[in-house]
């Protein structure tokens, strides 16, 4: 009998945390005589010592160094009826896969189905920071976007041709647009689908990170990409605060040079836009209860705005991550 869930993992830099992944997965999988695909960096020694739980894969030579390029690869020539999606730091609930398997079974219009994420943010051993139901789908429902853990159904998932493997970040908002253009139901489960285990963020360090290898390109080119489709106004309706941070940011700087040059009026306009400036951080700051963490949060959505105009403008995803 083949195997009734195959759960793909894409371990990218991530694969200390494997061990604690994999033991959720074995859990879960264990009703369903699951298998288990990981897809890593070839360099990455450590990956071929959990090749006794799962079918250890490198990226196939050639092939975009991306999560959906990755994710496509562990999903090919499932025979499964239903695909478990798994980022390599999240620890899925077993009890979790359980009801979203149910319910796919259930309700065959349901091509997707996600929980809560629940993030906890660590700094070495000791955790730091927790930060209940990251996504926002609250208590269940249909919902627009699945991420991080989620179960999808496999003949769904292939008749729209998977992950887009252009995509260095945004992968799982685009495809779910494609899942329901083509008639699907997404829908989230009133249960933790998963914790999701980092560092504490946002921080300069992820911002840096984050910046230099990519990841906040991939909004930027899936407007590119999806201009004159439509999709382009949902997904440019999605990047709204980034790109108005970045607008905002530009008038400081085009306010600045004003005052240095010109009159009163220029240093009084320039005086109103750092009140504002000021103004945002203040709120951000009341309601991460840092001051630090609300400026690092704006900084998050400059950056965010920098690197999506970026991508848009040049196609260039920047390094791959």
């Amino acid at each position: 009998m083949g195997a009734g869930l195959r759960t793909v993992v894409v371990s990218w830099g991530g694969s200390e945390r494997l061990g604690p992944v994999l033991d959720a997965i074995e859990r879960a999988g264990q009703a369903f005589a699951g298998e288990i695909v990981i897809v890593g960096r070839a360099d990455d020694a450590r990956l071929p010592g959990y090749a006794s739980r799962a079918t250890v894969l490198a990226p196939e030579p050639g092939s975009p160094s991306t999560p959906g390029a990755h994710r496509n690869q562990g999903a090919r020539g499932a025979t499964a009826p239903w695909i478990l999606f798994a980022d390599g730091d999240v620890t899925v609930e077993p009890e979790f896969v359980r009801d979203a398997v149910a319910l796919l079974v259930a309700r065959p219009e349901v091509v997707g189905v996600g929980g809560r994420i629940h993030e906890r943010q660590w700094q070495g051993e000791s955790l730091v920071r927790e930060v209940p139901d990251l996504h926002k789908s609250g208590g269940g429902g249909e919902v627009e976007m699945l991420a991080a853990a989620w179960v999808a159904r496999r003949t769904a998932f292939e008749a729209v041709r998977g992950f887009d493997p252009r995509l260095p970040a945004e992968e799982d908002m685009e495809l779910c647009v494609r899942l329901a253009a083509a008639g699907g139901k997404l829908v989230a489960l009133d249960q933790r689908a998963a914790w999701h285990d980092c560092a504490p963020r946002p921080s300069w360090a992820e911002i840096q990170r984050r910046f230099a290898g990519g990841l906040f390109a991939g909004q930027g080119l899936l407007l590119r990409y999806s201009w004159g489709t439509p999709f382009f106004a949902r997904h440019l309706w999605r990047q709204r605060l980034f790109l108005a941070t970045l607008a905002y940011a530009l008038l400081g700087a085009g306010l600045a040079v004003s005052a240095l040059l010109a009159g009163a009026g220029a240093r009084a306009a320039f005086a109103a836009w750092a009140l504002g400036a000021l103004g945002a951080w203040a709120l951000m700051a009341l309601r991460k209860r840092s001051l630090a963490l609300g400026g690092l949060a704006i900084a998050t959505w400059l950056a965010l705005g920098i690197g999506i105009a970026r991508a848009w403008i040049s196609g260039n995803p920047g390094r791959a991550a």
